[in-house]
Formats: structure tokens, C-alpha cells, sequence
């Protein structure tokens, strides 16, 4: 995993920028001058936001993007999937794979990430709402030049 693509920064950043209109349609030029970014690359962006049911577009002169639905009904892991792909540690195909060690124990992460995700919504991300953290690994039995794990 190679952290957060840049198409997913960019997509939350016009999400928070939509729900803070309050239903109020931005334009792309509007979004582009307030995000630094250009049209075309933000409209690249809104097609698939759109597709997903994130984001409505008007047409007209008063037209623009507003969120199809509240913030608070948006998870993170509906924006990951649709916006970066589905997070992925082992992209193996059946539990027998050769090239990964313990598939199963990858596929059992990759599940308890997207869970993650999807109890996280866009209006948590957006009001800042603290995100519980598990414990931190004690590195105290950690065999130098070892896993540690």
C-alpha cells in the first residue's frame, strides 16, 4: 500500500467544499478557484463522485454540484473505493497463493480496514470527530533484525 492518492485528497476536498454550501450548487469554476486546481482535472474527478451517488449536478446558469446526499451518509470507504480502489495487502485470488505468505490473515486485514472506513463518515471527517485508536505495538519484545511480531 502506497497511502493516499492525490484523487482522493483532491475528492475530499471538493466534498467538504460541497457540504459546507449547504445545498447550495458550486460551480467547477468555483471549486477550481477555491481548491487550486484545474476544471478538467476536478471534472475527472466529479464524473465518478457523480456515478456513485456522492455528488448531483444542476445544468443552467445557476447550475453546479452539490452532495447527492447528507455528509453524515457518506462513508470513507465508499470514497476510498470509488476515488483511490479498494485497499489491498494480498491481491490474490485464492487462499492457496504461493506468493503471499498467510493470504487468508491479508484478506482478514484488508476486511477489518474497509470496516474501518466504513464506520467513518464524511461529516466525521469534515467536524474533525477523534478517531479511537487501537493500543500501540509494544516494541519491548522485539528480536533485533527480527518481525517483532
Amino acid at each position: 500500500m502506497n497511502g493516499l492518492k492525490t484523487s482522493l485528497k483532491i475528492g475530499l476536498q471538493i466534498l467538504a467544499f460541497l457540504a459546507d454550501a449547504r445545498n447550495q450548487p458550486v460551480s467547477v469554476r468555483q471549486l477550481s478557484d477555491a481548491l487550486n486546481q484545474s476544471e478538467k482535472y476536478l471534472e475527472q474527478l466529479l464524473l465518478p463522485m457523480r456515478r456513485a451517488r456522492f455528488v448531483i449536478s444542476t445544468r443552467g446558469p445557476h447550475g453546479g454540484y452539490q452532495l447527492a446526499r447528507p455528509a453524515a451518509y457518506i462513508t470513507l470507504s465508499e470514497i476510498v473505493n470509488v476515488l483511490q480502489g479498494p485497499i489491498t495487502f494480498c491481491d490474490c485470488a485464492s487462499h492457496q497463493c504461493r506468493e503471499c505468505v498467510n493470504p487468508v490473515m491479508w484478506q482478514a486485514l484488508e476486511a477489518c480496514v474497509d470496516q474501518s472506513l466504513g464506520s467513518v463518515t464524511l461529516a466525521d471527517v469534515i467536524n474533525g470527530r477523534p478517531f479511537p485508536l487501537p493500543p500501540r505495538v509494544s516494541t519491548a519484545g522485539w528480536v533485533q533484525g527480527g518481525l517483532g511480531i
